[in-house]
């Protein structure tokens, strides 16, 4: 098939057939690497159920999607490997076979006129962009080779299989137009907004505003940005940005010792997943939306089963989730939650050191010196020592001290809390010593003692807020961010701060900034 566009390079088609020069980029502006994105597996059978208007999102498997710091959408690792794309041969089948409901054409006499009409229409919805004159040849082809084996229904589905294997569904293309800085096309800032926001192929409204050549300035797309957040859709996804954030994407494949933990069962981490989903989507929609409350809220859901793990009164309603407040010396926010301190803890014991990690780098955005070779293994657990007590070796030994004088007293000041995430007074017949310090911050260095109080410094922190913002931008951009793109964030951040800072705003706002709409051409 041919490319996206037979008009000259640097002009934008409209509707009409008439052409405007693209956008420059501003003086200045931070302009980032022209991508070629594969869709998640998420986006992709989001794509697939909305195109198809299916009533649930297609259940075929597809091989998991990697993971690097969290995060599932990284640019980098989504290729498509031989099982995959077998996966997306099986799904696109199934789905175009079973599920998809044919529009009907008014007589048979029409039916190359309707097929017409429907690789048209149908191509541009899966595509995000309107069809090449050679794609929409090629297309009807197709169509009218299958038609010569089946029905019309037959060379209509056989249309919406190819299309969903396509590399022009599968792939975000952001190319944009030719220069030393290439402005996207309004059909690929359509594309890049409605995934962000939503996870999934942009809508009727979003393709006609591309149509019209109304994604062109950040007002613009800034309009775009709400109308998609007022739409139950992003829900979901960003309730996937904060669980990312939070590194519990994985939880479900979370195993534990049984011995050492009996009351961690499958179901109860289901329960830990639906406890942390709800709270997110509380704050994010029910809430002020922002980081500060994420991390300071005095309240969670919980069941009958989660009552008895929190140890507070059970609310008396079954399975179902109830707003309830927790113990405020125990709890507070999302970084004392059980599922993101079983997600940061070993098997069989918890884990300050990479509870520490993951405050310091996770929540903080900061980097560690590589650990040396040959470090030393901690003594495994033993009677008579607590974790503490085991791990302190670390700051005392000068080949792991440059880490761990960073990480470990971050760490410990959750040792209140076990491998599952319960909260505990003593290990090995010892109290437990949960006092912290947070060093080499701009903004919150000083003792702690408990989450509780780390999750309070790091609701209050602007270097924390930052860092959210920087998590934020990665993920939209699907990519690490660049040294220079750093006063960017800044300047995200910086007004959202004051009040908490809002999440929907920071999307906003990275939707209204300068490399949203340009690439570089290098």
């Amino acid at each position: 098939m041919s490319g996206t566009s037979s008009t000259q390079p640097g002009v934008t088609p409209t509707p009409g057939g008439s052409s405007v020069t693209p956008a420059v980029a501003p003086l200045g502006a931070v302009v980032g690497p022209t991508m070629l994105r594969r869709l998640t597996n998420i986006e992709y059978k989001n794509t697939v159920q909305s195109l198809l208007n299916l009533p649930n999102i297609p259940t075929e498997p597809l091989q998991a999607d990697a993971l690097t710091k969290g995060f599932d959408n990284v640019a980098a690792t989504l290729t498509v490997p031989p099982p995959l794309a077998k996966q997306y041969w099986d799904l696109s089948a199934q789905e175009a076979a079973n599920a998809f409901a044919v529009p009907a054409c008014a007589a048979s006499n029409m039916e190359p006129q309707c097929a017409s009409a429907f690789v048209a229409t149908f191509g541009k919805r899966a595509f995000r962009r309107p069809l090449s004159p050679d794609e929409q040849k090629a297309y009807e082809a197709l169509y009218a080779d299958q038609r010569t084996r089946a029905d019309y229904a037959g060379g209509i589905r056989q249309v919406v299989q190819t299309m969903l294997q396509s590399p022009y569904l599968l792939y975000r293309f952001e190319l944009g137009t030719a220069g030393s800085d290439r402005a996207l096309t309004p059909h690929e800032v359509a594309t890049e907004l409605s995934y962000l926001v939503t996870a999934t192929t942009p809508d009727d409204a979003l393709l006609t505003a591309a149509d019209a050549n109304a994604l062109l300035t950040p007002t613009q797309i800034e309009q775009q940005a709400r109308r998609l957040l007022s739409q139950p859709a992003s829900k979901p996804n960003l309730q996937r940005f904060v669980l990312s954030f939070a590194d519990t994407l994985n939880l479900g494949n979370l195993a534990k010792d049984t011995t050492t933990y009996p009351l961690y069962t499958p179901e109860l981490r289901t329960q830990m997943q639906a406890e942390t989903a709800r709270f997110i989507d509380t704050i994010l929609w029910e809430g002020d939306g922002s980081f500060s409350s994420l991390l300071s809220a005095p309240f969670s859901f919980i069941n009958g089963k989660l009552a008895s793990f929190y140890g507070v009164a059970d609310p008396g309603q079954g399975d179902t989730l109830i707003k309830t407040s927790l113990n405020p010396l125990e709890r507070q926010g999302l970084l004392t939650q059980a599922s993101v301190l079983a997600a940061h803890s070993k098997p069989g014991e918890s884990g300050p050191v990479m509870r520490g990690k993951f405050v310091r780098v996770g929540l903080l955005c900061q980097n560690l010196p590589p650990p040396p070779p040959n470090v030393p293994k901690v003594q495994p657990p033993q009677p008579g020592l607590t974790t503490r007590e085991r791990f302190a070796q670390h700051s005392a030994d000068p080949a792991c001290a440059g880490c761990h004088t960073l990480i470990d007293p971050l760490g410990f000041g959750l040792e209140s809390y076990d491998g599952i995430g319960q909260f505990r007074s003593t290990e090995n017949s010892k109290p437990v010593d949960a006092s912290g310090n947070v060093s080499g911050t701009v903004d919150i260095d000083g003792p702690f003692t408990g989450g509780v109080e780390l999750s309070t410094k790091l609701a209050a922190s602007f270097e924390a807020k930052q860092c959210i913002t920087r998590k934020a931008y990665s993920w939209a951009f699907g990519r690490a961010v660049l040294d220079a793109e750093r006063p960017v964030l800044t300047a995200i951040a910086t007004p959202l701060a004051a009040t908490g800072l809002d999440l929907r705003e920071v999307m906003v706002a990275i939707a209204k900034a300068d490399n949203f709409r340009f690439r570089s051409f290098h």
